[in-house]
């Protein structure tokens, strides 16, 4: 069994105990497959010019941290890659035979000038968005330049999604990498179909982290239109909330809106279990494990053609709107109702465990570290 050290900048913390909760969870799982150990590594704002916190999580997890009021990008960046190597010494890193980096930037900024004295070979999972969005920078920003480089070392790529690995090819300007497709994990236990009997007045949800790249604008127009009965039921948080209540007040739907706030995984699943349908607006996504959470539960999903949800997804168990504006929505939304599409959910469940599970993803990524 190969012995191996996992990195992360983003880790749930002392600080934020939900912070890329994603990346913990697929942790959990890789262990079962290695002999392992992760280290948080993280420099964050603090009230002195530099401070430094050690913390042990677990037997196999701990977090090494530097905290400063420095603001300036390039000092975090050399502060991030200075606690970095200190901390792969402190480690004993030659004991492991492969470190895994879960998301490049900061940790890998200046990977093309320490690997030649550390030499070990790495991998990488990414999630992030920020390749399609060349991190929300000018196409020729000069500062993206390292960042870059990182992709053009020949390192070894595992990303939720073959959407993803495709941006960060265009991104860093490269025609290939070794890429592995392991998608975020699903929690079985959590996110599992019950027998629940079929709603009478067809009931829709969504819930989100309410930000402009998850506009439901269209959606909501779409529902505004309608002239018989439907049932939506919103939760979440975020920037956009309060301007979705607003919206729905305007048109006069609240007998046919319910606002169910910030929700726990428990409380999502049983909603899923208790709707027809779940919505997705997004303009863009890496995985969304939300929709995959859904599926899980086998309810079936309306929502744009997304690539990175369209690896997953097909006609028996989605239903795509074509463009994603009011009318097109409208018209999605009244045949839903209006015909009550047919959907086998106990097979959407069924099909959705074969490519989220623990078993699968576990061989997949024993594979790759064993290629």
């Amino acid at each position: 069994m190969k012995k191996i050290l996992h990195i992360a900048n983003w880790y749930p913390n002392k600080w934020d105990n939900i912070q890329s909760k994603f990346i913990k969870e697929q942790y959990k799982v890789f262990t079962e497959v290695t002999d392992t150990k992760l280290i948080n590594v993280q420099v964050r704002d603090g009230k002195k010019w530099i401070t430094y916190e050690y913390i042990k999580y677990s037997e196999h997890e701990e977090g090494y941290y530097l905290l400063t009021k420095i603001k300036v990008n390039k000092i975090i960046e050399l502060l991030t890659t200075l606690l970095l190597l200190w901390v792969l010494i402190k480690s004993k890193y030659k004991r492991y035979d492969m470190l895994h980096f879960h998301i490049a930037y900061p940790l890998l900024i200046h990977y093309y000038i320490w690997k030649f004295f550390i030499r070990i070979p790495i991998i990488i999972s990414e999630h992030w968005s920020a390749y399609h969005f060349n991190f929300n920078l000018p196409k020729n920003t000069k500062k993206l330049s390292t960042v870059r480089k990182i992709f053009k070392q020949n390192i070894p790529v595992i990303t939720v999604s073959k959407a993803l690995g495709e941006d960060i090819k265009t991104f860093a300007n490269v025609s290939d990498f070794p890429l592995c497709i392991i998608p975020n994990i699903i929690d079985t236990k959590i996110f599992y179909l019950k027998n629940i009997p079929q709603n009478k007045i067809p009931t829709f949800f969504i819930v989100n982290y309410w930000r402009d790249i998850k506009n439901p604008f269209p959606m909501l127009k779409g529902f505004s239109k309608l002239k018989i009965q439907y049932r939506l039921k919103i939760g979440g948080y975020g920037d956009l909330y309060q301007d979705i209540k607003t919206f729905v007040r305007k048109y006069k739907m609240e007998d046919k809106v319910v606002f169910l706030e910030k929700m726990t995984a428990e409380e999502i699943s049983n909603t899923f279990n208790h709707s027809d349908i779940y919505l997705y607006t997004s303009l863009y996504e890496t995985f969304s494990v939300i929709c995959a959470e859904a599926i899980s539960c086998g309810i079936p999903l309306m929502g744009p053609k997304i690539d990175a949800i369209l690896e997953y997804t097909d006609e028996n168990n989605a239903i795509y709107i074509e463009k994603n504006d009011d009318d097109f929505w409208f018209n999605a939304l009244n045949s839903y109702i209006t015909n009550h599409n047919g959907f086998n959910r106990l097979n959407i469940s069924n099909e959705a465990k074969k490519v989220f599970s623990h078993e699968k993803i576990k061989k997949n990524y024993l594979k790759f570290i064993n290629r």
